[in-house]
């Protein structure tokens, strides 16, 4: 009975061994998967952004849409008004003109110095029948073969409806020295009998379209004095800034 106790005792006792040792690897398998899985990176889940679809638009997108249309509508009619008003009521924008010129003296020697003095008459005209037109920044550069030898100017004024204000200029330019081009210039002038000089220009103005809504425009002039020498009168003068309509064929 001993050894049969004995032997159950071993027995049982590799039995129960066997449960400890089993119990105490599982409890440590565990802990390693436990401390492995915390020392892991935890995985990312990416969930992929959510698509607006268009059949489900709400009420504000809509709207936005039809704001924006509008909008959108609104700004071309008023391009293409402002554009027929530039085209129609243009030949009646206030300009400039000159109307008489004459070269009172020239001077020049073989060192190729210009001395000059030009009488020029400049009108300011209004051709719109309910709305003065102011005129400022007012300039024109008088130029001998591209070189500048006078600059007009004038502060602002104002125009009556269908009126026109006269601008009287004396032109004085002293001892104007000429570069090669120049020089050969001046003595083929002389030598032809009609010495040209040049206007260049602008000036802005501002009136009323219809006598209500304001409009400002710059009339630019550019253009070609022609002058006899000696005598100093204008060859075909005509010079003006105001715009030229076109026929349609």
């Amino acid at each position: 009975m001993s050894s049969t106790a004995r032997g159950y005792d071993e027995s049982h006792g590799r039995h129960l061994g066997q449960l400890t040792w089993q119990q105490q690897h599982g409890s440590r398998d565990g802990e390693y998967m436990a401390r492995t899985q915390n020392e892991l990176p935890r995985r990312q889940w990416h969930t992929p952004p959510r698509r607006w679809r268009a059949d489900r638009s709400g009420p504000l997108e809509w709207t936005a849409a039809v704001v924006f249309t509008v909008l959108a509508i609104v700004v071309l009619m008023g391009a293409l008004a402002v554009l027929v008003v530039v085209l129609v009521l243009q030949p009646r924008a206030p300009y400039l003109a000159i109307r008489s010129a004459r070269l009172d003296g020239l001077v020049y020697d073989q060192q190729g110095t210009l001395d000059a003095e030009l009488s020029v008459g400049v009108v300011a005209e209004n051709g719109n029948a309910k709305s003065d037109a102011t005129f400022s920044h007012l300039e024109l550069r008088i130029s001998f073969n591209g070189m500048v030898i006078a600059i007009l100017r004038a502060d602002p004024f104002d125009v009556p409806p269908k009126g026109s204000l006269p601008l009287g200029y004396v032109a004085r330019s002293s001892a104007i020295p000429l570069d090669g081009s120049g020089m050969k210039a001046m003595e083929a002038a002389l030598g032809d009998g009609v010495v040209p000089f040049a206007v260049a220009g602008k000036a802005g103005t501002r009136w009323k379209v219809g006598g209500l809504v304001p409009f400002n425009y710059w009339t630019r002039l550019r253009c070609d004095l022609r002058f006899f020498w000696p005598n100093g009168t204008a060859v075909d003068l005509s010079c003006s800034s105001k715009p030229k309509t076109k026929s349609i064929k």
